[in-house]
């Protein structure tokens, strides 16, 4: 970081204090935003200088260059730049900006303005130069900024146009001050101040008046005047001479100043000019002298646009307009020369552990063999900063085939490149990375124990694990994971935690939940040594994931309420509950509350997840939030707001590649809810569209979907075909001790031995799917399928030997499920009728006979009988016409 950038500048010795302007800025201290806006040399940055020095206002001052447009960089300098005035000042967000993998920016943000609330004074932040802000997700937070920034701060923007901000919005709310080129502009009364009493120049008045024509108060243009008059008999004659526009004016009094100067002077400004920055070893190092110093102060003495970036006077640097100048007479230079000049900077920034400006330098020149040098050498230390914007911006600015080269670089790059979605071009210079390392290093070196090659070679090995994790390809993932773990040194926590994150991901694709959790755990205690929160937050929700498909959902709960622990005592619970990347914390919290009957919280958590996934570019990690926030509403007697959800989860998957699990998952929730709906039909689209055939093979990756389509079968009467899927789902599911999907199967075969007038292995089956749900109290299995199984449910809870072995609290909770779930039916003029209630209700509207009924669906005529009394108690009739009358009302014939 360079402390020069929050600097506030001097206004200098001979500043002419402008009462009317210091009135109206004071004017911005009671709005949001003061916008100093006006081309170059209208005098910006000096007014804002004295304005603060002469009301002693507390600011924090950050002058922008191009190489800002990182969020980042520009974040971290603002944070320094108020810890000037605050100390204790965003130490968490400086923390999480700092990481590999930091939370948005937004969220950041967010926190930054809850620091701000703490802060007991008003002050002023200064961006300084803010044109140079081209990064649009800066603009964004800047905005996002404004539009909730606390009354105790006001920001004020110097800048040469107006930036893509709120700035209609602000004008209109009246939050915004303007000061422009109009109000900046020197009046004659100002220049005969400045020329007369500051520089002892002698201008009569209507010189004065003359000037401020021929300039329109252009202040630069002015301070040129006045050195080019330096030593000039006939000032009114010099003046009368001017004619043109300010930029032929410029040029014209650039070249009087510089007449004016020593070649020693002109010479030592010319070369200089190349430099942003410059002090007097630096100065002395490109141009091979010892009297750097001297001559800095000197010019600064006698009004030469230098401006001291510090108060020892040890930085400075020329007015913007004044270098610009410079560097257009130096190109007139032979370009050789100037580019021994950049080398030399480039040396000395390097040797001064300014790596950064080196590299502006090298790039300036187009030496990007140097930059590929200085940024490989460089680029680990961004990426733990979390500096991913800078890298992908040094990507694509450098020569490919150089960055192809360098195995440091492309790993990174490669890295960035993933995580942010250029999965392919990631997978390219990752590849590379391994090409390069293997064309350079043997087996020996590696089996020499060289700490560094083996390290490095561990980082390689541990992105590729990581993309193929990501491409569901688990045997590359456990190859490559298998490697890291070889070559890795156990400093490495960051990159050992993350390659156990991509080996339990392939372990889970492979159905071992075991080896699978095994491996997160490790994952998990890597993350917490590294203090790296999105690691350890990742982690957690797929440990969590495992841990549900174990039944294990208090264990799940309990992990992220251990996560959510770990970021309450380090400082960063707003992050929790604003950031994207955690809406998978909330998903899992509130899918187990789901699952305990807990509908209202878990609808809490529902929300709060939907709302932080808005906000990501996470495919998987939406359609997550998007079936949780169906399965809810669903719950709650939303049925529009819960397809809805579906629908959206569905686009997301529009041309993107889904891992083939959670994709099955969303199939067979769209598919249970069209069928729970008796929406046959398009129930029948989704079994079509996804081809599903009686005799597929039934693997982890798809046996929710193919329990869906076994309940479908049933529904069509096609006993035999949903009896083979659930055969072999039963032995998959059991097998692998996958708890979780045994309830839901064996739910699905008792309804099976139902229809197929088994009832002793219905009762058995349901008795079996509630002993095994008890001990996670997971009462919302028994409430998906409730038409199909309340009459079950009925005979089981009345018979002591069929729930002798099961808490009979939990027996109460489910009860209380039922009974909450018809109430919110019956608030929607639905009251819960059975599939085989439906059936009955079909054939009365074909004007059936009770007896007729019961040949039909092979039951006994009292069976029938019964049917149609709770048929009648249900939908609150009280008659075979009116039973069919409310049916089709509500949609079920």
């Amino acid at each position: 970081m360079l402390l020069t950038k929050l600097h506030i500048p001097s206004a200098g010795n001979n500043i002419i204090h402008r009462t009317e302007l210091s009135e109206k800025l004071n004017q911005g201290l009671n709005r949001k935003l003061i916008l100093v806006s006006a081309p170059a040399g209208f005098g910006k940055t000096t007014v804002v200088s004295d304005w603060i020095s002469q009301n002693n206002i507390p600011t924090a001052w950050f002058s922008i260059d191009k190489a800002d447009n990182d969020p980042v960089e520009f974040l971290s300098y603002i944070i320094a730049g108020i810890q000037n005035i605050h100390s204790e000042f965003g130490l968490t967000s400086l923390t999480l900006l700092n990481s590999p993998s930091k939370p948005s920016i937004q969220s950041i943000i967010s926190l930054l303005i809850n620091d701000i609330l703490q802060i007991k004074l008003n002050f002023i932040l200064v961006l300084d130069d803010f044109h140079q802000i081209t990064n649009k997700d800066i603009l964004e937070l800047v905005t996002f900024l404004l539009d909730h920034i606390p009354g105790n701060i006001h920001t004020l923007i110097i800048t040469r146009s107006d930036p893509s901000l709120s700035i209609s919005k602000l004008r209109s709310q009246h939050q915004l001050l303007e000061v422009r080129s109009s109000d900046l502009s020197f009046s004659a009364n100002d220049i005969s101040i400045l020329f007369n009493k500051k520089l002892k120049l002698k201008l009569s008045i209507e010189d004065s008046y003359s000037l401020e024509t021929k300039t329109e108060g252009w202040i630069a243009g002015l301070q040129l005047a006045a050195l080019s008059m330096q030593g000039k008999e006939d000032i009114s004659k010099f003046i009368q001479d001017l004619k043109g526009d300010n930029r032929y004016i410029m040029d014209y009094l650039m070249e009087e100043v510089l007449k004016n100067q020593t070649d020693d002077i002109k010479e030592f400004l010319l070369q200089t000019s190349i430099l942003e920055q410059m002090s007097a070893p630096l100065c002395n190092a490109i141009l091979n002298r010892n009297d750097s110093q001297l001559i800095l102060e000197e010019l600064e003495k006698n009004n030469m646009f230098v401006i001291p970036l510090d108060n020892e006077r040890k930085w400075f640097r020329y007015h913007h307009l004044f270098a610009d100048l410079l560097k257009q007479r130096l190109q007139l230079i032979e370009k050789e020369t100037i580019s021994k000049l950049h080398n030399k900077a480039i040396e000395w920034f390097n040797n001064n552990s300014m790596s950064a400006l080196a590299i502006e330098h090298a790039i300036e020149t187009k030496n990007f063999e140097k930059s590929i040098q200085l940024i490989g050498n460089m680029v680990e230390e961004m990426w733990e900063k979390g500096q991913h914007v800078a890298i992908l911006n040094y990507g694509n600015i450098l020569p490919e085939e150089l960055i192809r080269k360098n195995a440091n670089f492309c790993l990174y790059y490669a890295w960035v490149l993933i995580i942010s979605g250029q999965v392919q071009k990631g997978a390219t210079f990752l590849n590379d990375a391994e090409t390069i390392f293997n064309s350079k290093c043997d087996n020996n070196i590696l089996n020499n124990s060289n700490p560094d090659k083996k390290n490095l070679w561990g980082k390689i090995t541990v992105a590729s694990a990581y993309l193929h994790s990501q491409l569901n390809n688990p045997a590359n993932t456990i190859k490559y994971f298998k490697i890291a773990l070889d070559n890795l040194g156990t400093e490495e926590s960051l990159w050992l935690g993350w390659g156990w994150y991509a080996f339990g991901m392939a372990q889970f694709s492979l159905g071992d939940l075991s080896q699978s959790i095994n491996a997160f755990n490790e994952a998990f205690k890597f993350g917490k040594q590294s203090h790296n929160i999105h690691l350890i937050s990742t982690v957690a929700q797929r440990l969590s994931d495992c841990e549900q498909q174990l039944g294990h959902y208090r264990s799940a709960y309990e992990k992220c309420s251990e996560f959510m622990t770990y970021m309450n005592d380090n400082g960063y619970s707003d992050i929790v509950n604003s950031d994207w990347s955690y809406a998978g914390l909330h998903v899992t919290i509130g899918n187990t509350l789901y699952m305990f009957g807990n509908s209202d919280k878990a609808y809490e958590s529902a929300q709060i997840a939907y709302k932080m996934y808005k906000e990501s570019k996470d495919i998987m990690l939406g359609i997550s939030v998007l079936l949780l926030n169906s399965m809810v509403l669903s719950t709650r007697g939303e049925d529009k707001e819960s397809e809805q959800m579906i629908l959206e989860a569905e686009k997301l998957c529009e041309n993107n590649q889904l891992l083939p699990y959670l994709y099955n998952i969303l199939q067979s929730l769209k598919l249970m809810f069209y069928l729970n709906r008796k929406q046959e039909e398009k129930a029948k689209k989704i079994v079509n569209k996804l081809n599903l055939n009686p005799t597929d093979k039934v693997d982890h990756l798809n046996e929710a979907v193919y329990l869906a389509y076994a309940y479908y079968l049933l529904i069509q009467g096609q006993n035999k075909e949903a009896g083979t899927i659930l055969s072999r789902l039963h032995d998959i599911t059991y097998t692998s001790k996958r708890v979780e999907r045994l309830i839901a199967v064996k739910i699905i075969y008792a309804i099976y031995y139902k229809y197929t007038r088994d009832s002793d292995k219905a009762y058995e089956n349901l008795i079996e799917a509630i002993a095994l749900a008890a001990p996670e109290n997971l009462v919302m299995f028994f409430i998906h399928n409730i038409r199909e199984i309340e009459d079950l449910l009925v005979v089981i809870f009345k018979k002591p030997a069929y729930i002798e072995k099961i808490p009979p609290q939990f027996i109460e909770n489910i009860k209380i499920a039922i009974e909450k779930h018809r109430k919110v039916l019956k608030k929607n003029n639905i009251e819960v009728l059975s599939i085989r209630e439906i059936e009955i209700i079909k054939y009365m509207a074909n004007h059936m006979s009770n007896q007729e009924i019961a040949d039909k669906l092979f039951i006994s005529h009292n069976t029938v009988k019964t049917h149609l009394k709770n048929i009648f108690l249900k939908l609150e009739i009280d008659s075979r016409s009116k039973a069919i009358a409310k049916a089709k009302e509500l949609g079920l014939i």
